[in-house]
């Protein structure tokens, strides 16, 4: 969504810009500790927990995800556009409405169909835990308008204490009562959503008190049916393109599950949650620090410089790590977690490839903004879902998981290089230097990847090789970060986030 921004003056612009990444910077840093929460707590809860429990908490987060995330049929997203708070509270009682009646239709749906879909999934006890899919998109989608609300008031402060508090509520709670001896399935998924009321009551309360009497000026059935009509373009159009997005992320639990077993779909969950955090972290500081740079550059003209650029910082920062992976994934899993997450330590190696193209690309889906090309945007994600789902598939029928994970790295390789050729074409950059900067990457990891080999085939103890892909990491990135500037930016920027965060 696009917001058009009046510009009276350059000095005016610039507040404009300071304000705003200030705001981002607050919620950078929630997401950072409870990014940060997770990784610190992940080597506990992996050996509390087995692949099983985890693969059941992937698939009811499939469900319940998929579900939630239209939980308010868009409307949410609605809320800050209004002029008067009036207004925007009277979208609030019509979001919060269109939850109460996705709540009650998943449920009818989950008496109907649901032990069929357990049953397809390998996972026939979760049909005792349906209904906790109803709780969760009843608070998922509660918590999505209150944050709506809040994002419109500029209470940024509130939404990271509420990030946080999810992840220390979910973490705290599981790693208590797995202690305590009971460690499964429904811990699992019961914790996830107390971390989630928790976050959704505490920012309920805290909006209540503060605006109830704006809230209940908007409280009108006549406005709520007016305003369904007015907004409803953000039901009619995001709905499907944001269902087709969630689906994408979930749907190898679900296959994998279905084909395989549900410790599969946990082994491939936990796996990809971790490689993706990085991504996450990083990725997003550049995609922030990225778009007023890659708007500014189309109005100059150097929109093709400025994205060569970027692609070429974001290759260096992340292939010789990724390729690194695909030597060590296995032991370090191992290491870290403990011997029953070795499958997704084998599952680490196969996608390190996928993962280096899903960092460098993804940062740059701004491109398509600044270029108002987001046709092309839901295009690529129709595309990823059918990609997925066909190599899934393929895998699955061949009945080998490692099929199953090579062919999406595959599919994912091929569309994500497809996205990036598409950017480069469309904004002018030169693919020549772009490819010269992944060429020379790999050839800077060839000598320190056969080291690591080397070691792992001559020396028994993978704490050794794992010792030795550290040094050579922390060499790479101290040169890197030596003789980048930008890398050095990108640097602070996250380092700083992560002392917020911890402030």
């Amino acid at each position: 969504m696009q917001v058009a921004v009046p510009m009276t003056s350059t000095s005016t612009l610039g507040e404009l810009k300071t304000s705003v990444f200030a705001d981002l910077a607050k919620l950078a840093s929630g997401t950072a500790a409870a990014q940060l929460i997770g990784v610190l707590a992940a080597p506990l809860i992996a050996r509390l927990f087995s692949p099983q429990a985890s693969g059941g908490l992937a698939l009811f987060a499939a469900v319940s995800g998929s579900i939630s995330v239209i939980a308010c049929w868009r409307y949410e997203l609605a809320i800050v556009i209004p002029e008067k708070d009036e207004d925007a509270s009277a979208l609030v009682w019509l979001s919060l409405g269109m939850v109460l009646i996705s709540t009650t239709v998943t449920q009818i749906v989950l008496w109907l169909l649901g032990g069929w879909a357990w049953s397809w999934t390998h996972a026939p006890a979760l049909k005792t835990y349906s209904w906790l899919i109803s709780a969760n998109v009843f608070v998922a989608g509660t918590f999505a308008v209150l944050h709506a609300w809040n994002t419109r008031k500029g209470q940024f402060g509130r939404l990271t204490v509420a990030q946080v508090v999810t992840r220390l509520a979910i973490t705290g709670s599981q790693i208590l009562i797995a202690i305590s001896g009971f460690a499964g399935t429904r811990v699992l998924i019961g914790t996830t959503i107390f971390g989630a009321l928790v976050a959704t009551l505490i920012l309920a309360v805290a909006t209540w008190r503060q605006y109830s009497e704006i809230l209940l000026a908007g409280l009108s059935r006549r406005r709520a049916l007016l305003f369904s009509k007015r907004y409803g373009r953000f039901s009619r159009y995001s709905v499907g393109a944001t269902l087709l997005n969630v689906l994408s992320g979930h749907l190898p639990a679900l296959l994998l599950s279905s084909f395989f077993s549900i410790a599969t779909a946990g082994e491939w969950a936990l796996g990809n949650r971790l490689l993706r955090i990085p991504g996450i972290l990083i990725g997003s500081n550049f995609e922030y620090a990225f778009f007023p740079r890659a708007a500014e550059a189309k109005l100059n003209g150097t929109l093709g410089r400025a994205v060569e650029g970027a692609l070429v910082y974001l290759i260096k920062l992340s292939a010789f790590p990724c390729l690194l992976l695909a030597v060590i994934g296995k032991p370090l899993f191992v290491l870290a977690l403990g011997r029953q997450w070795a499958e997704a330590g084998v599952y680490s190696q196969i996608l390190s490839l996928w993962l280096f193209t899903w960092f460098v690309s993804s940062p740059l889906s701004t491109v398509f903004v600044v270029l108002e090309e987001q046709s092309l945007e839901l295009r690529y994600q129709a595309l990823n879902f059918a990609s997925r789902f066909v190599a899934l598939l393929a895998g699955g029928l061949l009945g080998n998981a490692r099929i199953a994970v090579t062919l999406f790295t595959v599919a994912g390789m091929l569309l994500y290089g497809s996205y990036c050729f598409t950017i480069i074409r469309k904004s002018g950059a030169h693919a020549s230097n772009i490819i010269k900067s992944a060429v020379s990457s790999i050839g800077v990891f060839v000598p320190a990847g056969l080291i690591v080999l080397l070691i792992r085939s001559y020396v028994a103890s993978p704490v050794v090789s794992l010792i030795s892909a550290g040094i050579l990491l922390a060499a790479y990135f101290f040169n890197l970060f030596r003789k980048e500037p930008a890398a050095r930016r990108i640097l602070k920027t996250v380092t700083g986030r992560f002392s917020s965060a911890a402030s």
